[in-house]
């Protein structure tokens, strides 16, 4: 019996429960009592019906009779209050179990390196943190009721073998062949309720993509293989919920049906005593109240094992995500950056791979601080992995990045990601203000600050004109803005951080021609302060730049000027002259 409390799922599972327990001992200890105290109360209440009957009723002893009736309605008065307590202070250990779960995981999936985001779906992780958070939070709902609802198991078989013991002995038979099918039933739902919450998760995953990218699924006239694809994900969730279902509808009949086919044991054998005055008739109507209490604690206990693999299994689910230890952290050094540092960048002999694939093979150069560089390269050669590389958001194989002289690994990820800025072509914009858009992780910059990154980056003209101006909602990702306004604003927030490292991995590329000079004419005295690395392979941008480190083949091919790599290095010649002949064709 209770195969489901040995299984190693549930002893992991426990020690996860035993920490909300302890995070909300006191609530859960209120809950708990008032439970116990219910408990007691519905024992209480049979046996004074008994003595109604005994000593008011058949005795007719009108006194007896009023005190009775007086003590049923004060322990009636009780027994609502505890239930209403009990709730309530469960729920809140519950609500805020299922709180702080959902910020565990938000929490920890931000430590989480980008290399475990590349390979994990966010619908994965969106059910761990809503479905299997939610199902987790019905454990501690409904502990205090289902421990009360044992106890009560317990005294209720104490108190009919007192009040008779072929009766008691009778009904004690269907406790334990109860509690026996809710735990075989609970041990071979395990895996199963874990598939349906995998099912679930997928379906979730399914959604959240195609739902991401609608405007590719609608521009392509996708939409029906988009609607195939989560049509076969439901199905997957449909499937495994069926067979959950068939496992359910085996067993839990039969916790109907064996109590009620002990109750009507209890009446043909409890009259017949009765009648043949073996037993008082209160001792029978006392003993046939405690039987139909005993049927609600023993629902309520075989439901609740029958809910332990749910619960388990999200768990489970939970904890597989809070175990994955984040693969990027301070180092115990804790270096800081020299206060007096220009923002100098030397990479010695930096190796880095994407899963198998080679990126960067003894990746070596140096650059002054305060200058403006152009990191060109194919496509495919690096170009944007350098920018990850500096803020560690990937961390490299082997080698060294130093910034000022210092180990970039041995200085405070906090400190180092907030010296270093970054501008994508890809720019991410989150579904709020602009303003909040352009000061995001600078709270503490001033609405003059702000409007001057703005102006830099060309976005104020702009933004002036939405119909809230600054106050005004980008839509989800950005998407009420063009792509080139949205460039525009996030070169804005990376500007207004005014780091020590700049980088513009291709920031400009969807703005026009005329904009983009004007931007570039803009960060000249911006640059000044600062270390900018741009990403770009537009000679235009180049131009711009103090220097070009041309990459090829995972290394450091050539570094120089524009005009000197291309009048000695052919392959860097070659790859603007496939550009050339590109553009052309394209035209």
């Amino acid at each position: 019996m209770f195969k489901v409390f040995k299984t190693p799922e549930f002893k992991k599972a426990l020690q996860f429960y035993k920490e909300g327990v302890k995070e909300n001992k006191k609530s859960f200890i209120v809950s708990m009592l008032s439970a116990v105290i219910w408990c007691f109360l519905i024992v209480i209440q049979p046996y004074i019906i008994k003595r109604v009957i005994d000593d008011g009723i058949v005795g007719e002893d009108q006194q007896m009779l009023v005190i009775f009736i007086s003590f049923m309605l004060v322990i009636g008065y009780i027994r609502a209050s505890t239930i209403g307590i009990r709730r309530y202070y469960s729920m809140h250990v519950s609500f805020n179990v299922e709180a702080g779960i959902r910020n565990r995981i938000f929490t920890h999936m931000q430590k989480l390196a980008f290399k475990f985001h590349d390979k994990v779906p966010t619908g994965e992780l969106m059910a761990r943190a809503s479905s299997d958070a939610s199902q987790v939070r019905l454990a501690f709902a409904i502990a205090p009721l289902a421990t009360a609802n044992i106890l009560l198991l317990v005294i209720l078989s104490i108190t009919l073998l007192s009040l008779s013991l072929p009766l008691g002995s009778l009904v004690l038979l269907s406790i334990p062949a109860v509690l026996w099918l809710a735990s075989n039933f609970s041990s071979k739902a395990m895996g199963v309720s874990l598939r349906v919450k995998e099912a679930e998760a997928g379906m979730t995953t399914e959604v959240e993509e195609q739902l991401g990218g609608i405007r590719v699924v609608k521009a392509f006239g996708n939409e029906e293989l988009a609607s195939s694809k989560v049509e076969s994900a439901i199905s997957n969730i449909y499937d495994t919920s069926l067979e959950y279902l068939n496992l359910r509808t085996r067993f839990v009949p039969l916790f109907e049906l064996i109590p009620m086919l002990i109750t009507l044991l209890v009446l043909l054998l409890g009259g017949y005593l009765s009648i043949n005055e073996f037993i008082t008739l209160g001792d029978f109507i006392a003993f046939t109240q405690y039987v139909f209490l005993l049927l609600w604690p023993l629902r309520i206990t075989a439901w609740f094992l029958s809910e332990i693999p749910s619960s388990v299994s999200a768990g489970i689910r939970i904890l597989e995500l809070l175990d994955e230890e984040p693969s990027i952290i301070d180092d115990e050094t804790n270096i800081s950056f020299p206060e007096d540092g220009n923002g100098s960048l030397r990479f010695s002999n930096v190796n880095f791979k994407y899963g198998k694939d080679n990126i960067f093979k003894d990746l070596s150069f140096e650059i002054e601080g305060k200058k403006t560089v152009a990191i060109v390269g194919s496509t495919g050669s690096g170009k944007s992995t350098l920018a990850y590389l500096l803020p560690r958001l990937y961390d490299i194989e082997s080698g060294t990045i130093e910034i000022d002289g210092v180990d970039i690994n041995k200085v405070k990820l906090d400190e180092l990601r907030s010296e270093v800025s970054l501008a994508f072509e890809e720019s991410f914009l989150f579904s709020n203000s602009a303003r909040e858009n352009i000061s995001l992780g600078t709270d503490e910059a001033t609405e003059d600050q702000i409007k001057d990154a703005a102006n830099i980056a060309r976005a104020h003209e702009f933004i002036s004109q939405l119909p809230e101006s600054y106050e005004t909602k980008v839509g989800e990702r950005g998407y009420g803005l063009s792509g080139g306004q949205r460039q525009r604003i996030a070169l804005a927030r990376a500007i207004l951080r005014k780091p020590r490292i700049l980088v513009l991995d291709d920031a400009l590329s969807a703005v026009d021609a005329s904009t983009e000079e004007e931007i570039r004419n803009e960060l000249k005295n911006v640059m000044s302060d600062m270390t900018t690395l741009i990403i770009t392979n537009r000679v235009p941008t180049i131009e711009l730049c103090d220097d070009v480190v041309f990459i090829e083949e995972g290394k450091v091919k050539a570094q120089g000027s524009h005009t000197t790599l291309m009048e000695t290095v052919e392959s860097y010649k070659a790859l603007f002259l496939e550009n050339q002949t590109s553009g052309a064709t394209n035209e």
